[in-house]
């Protein structure tokens, strides 16, 4: 079989996700991995079984055997790495946030689109079944309008020193509180035309914890709560005329359940029974786009990519 091929920039917790799953998908491999270190690149490679490691970012992005480059490195880093990739002439996945800021990510994605290569944030939830399930579920109107929405998402992750330092883009909302937010804009269909927030802080001085509340077009609101201090329950709730549907696993989701106007339950998806990890569905929407000589993917545009980090 001839196998498409990843390479990986970072070589962290989720890079090891990264590797983990495509060494279990058909069809995929990744076949380097590049660190700030040789050592470290070529720890992580024995561990997962990759054939070549790089001390080097560049010197993987020069290797012509990589068809898809994943950037898994911290938040800063992010942009910069993207345009060298792009100039390497190589599609890339970008961890999600895309950038620490708007300027920065319509930077990234003008140039994917000046260089016409395949570019996107690697927001693993939107590629994944039951969220396109949960969308078409909205343009069908399975309970009536959208007039309101919960999603929240938090984790004690007060131990990741990244997360509390404003120097690596620390703080709840661009590591996490941007899941709740994704899924918030998809369901809506665009941006909010107002938002209020409130939020604490951590010593040095990034958001901890906050919750935002978004008024939409045609009188809809939403509400996120977010924590990177403490487990929340992890759900979104979505409230339309004849009824409701709640979405167990904001960033992961493991059940969509649709309640009708009396609160019966009229329909519950779990996800496919041979998922991996939720992880393969964007590269494989990578690879379909590639394929088709596409820049984006339908899942997620580059304009929905943009607007979040606006």
């Amino acid at each position: 079989m001839v196998e498409f091929t990843i390479g990986i920039l970072g070589a962290g917790h989720i890079a090891g996700k990264i590797a983990e799953t495509i060494e279990k998908l058909d069809g995929f491999k990744v076949g380097a991995v590049a660190a700030r270190s040789k050592e470290r690149a070529e720890e992580f490679a024995g561990k997962y079984g990759i054939e070549k490691a790089y001390g080097d970012y560049d010197e993987l992005l020069k290797d012509p055997d990589i068809e898809l480059v994943y950037i898994a490195t911290i938040h800063p880093t992010h942009a910069n790495l993207a345009i060298r990739t792009i100039d390497a002439g190589k599609p890339v996945l970008i961890e999600k946030p895309i950038s620490y800021n708007a300027k920065t990510a319509e930077t990234v994605l003008g140039y994917a689109r000046e260089k016409n290569i395949y570019c996107s944030e690697a927001m693993w939830t939107r590629f994944m079944p039951l969220t396109l399930h949960l969308r078409e579920l909205i343009m069908q109107k399975a309970i009536g309008d959208v007039r309101f929405m919960t999603a929240s998402l938090g984790y004690n992750l007060s131990s990741k020193d990244r997360l509390l330092l404003p120097e690596t883009a620390g703080g709840a909302l661009l590591d996490i509180g941007i899941y709740p937010l994704s899924l918030i804009f998809m369901v809506m269909g665009g941006l909010p035309v107002s938002v209020a927030s409130s939020m604490n802080r951590v010593s040095s001085n990034v958001d901890a914890i906050e919750t935002i509340h978004m008024n939409f077009q045609n009188g809809q609101m939403a509400t996120a709560f977010v924590s990177m201090m403490a487990e929340l329950d992890n759900r979104a709730v979505i409230y339309g005329t004849r009824g409701r549907i709640e979405v167990e696993g904001t960033n992961l989701p493991t059940r969509v359940r649709i309640y009708g106007e009396k609160n019966e339950i009229l329909e519950e998806t779990m996800p496919p029974e041979n998922q991996i990890s939720g992880y393969e569905y964007e590269f494989l929407a990578a690879r379909n786009a590639i394929i088709m000589d596409k820049i984006e993917s339908p899942e997620i545009t580059h304009v929905e990519q943009r607007d979040m980090l606006r």
